[in-house]
């Protein structure tokens, strides 16, 4: 009798620890399509830089107003476009800032203007657009924000 308690023990704990092995190799693997989603996120997001980099300098250029530059331009945005709804069915959005105000948690500073006649922390500008899935962090947005 003991040893046949002592059999069914071992088969419990034989078990048990396959059961715990099992939720260990399912939560490596949800970790590791999570970690395969932000990868691929982050690249369709340096595409998207590149994108609207290439629009700025049109701009900046005025060669947006060349017709065959423009419709390239449209053209291009029509890819952004595109990709950003790749993002948006995976959950990813690019982050909104409430009233133009940084929130800390999202934004990497990479300079700070005086100016008395704005609040402390008021985005002067965004230099580099961020991304978020839910609450979790894809990208930093990066900013430049008013420091009195």
């Amino acid at each position: 009798m003991k040893k046949e308690v002592s059999e069914i023990e071992g088969i419990i704990t034989h078990i048990l620890k396959s059961e715990s092995d099992l939720r260990n190799n399912i939560k490596q693997k949800e970790q590791e399509k999570q970690d395969h989603l932000k990868e691929f996120a982050l690249s369709i997001i340096d595409v998207l830089d590149s994108i609207e980099n290439i629009e700025s300098s049109m701009i900046e250029r005025g060669l947006d107003k060349v017709e065959d530059v423009s419709k390239t331009m449209k053209r291009y945005n029509s890819v952004s476009k595109k990709l950003i709804l790749i993002l948006q069915k995976h959950g990813i959005t690019r982050i909104d800032f409430p009233e133009n105000m940084m929130i800390a948690d999202y934004c990497e500073v990479i300079e700070k203007q005086p100016d008395i006649s704005k609040k402390n922390d008021e985005i002067v500008s965004i230099v580099r657009n961020g991304y978020i899935r839910g609450k979790e962090l894809i990208r930093a947005a990066q900013v430049i924000i008013i420091k009195n």
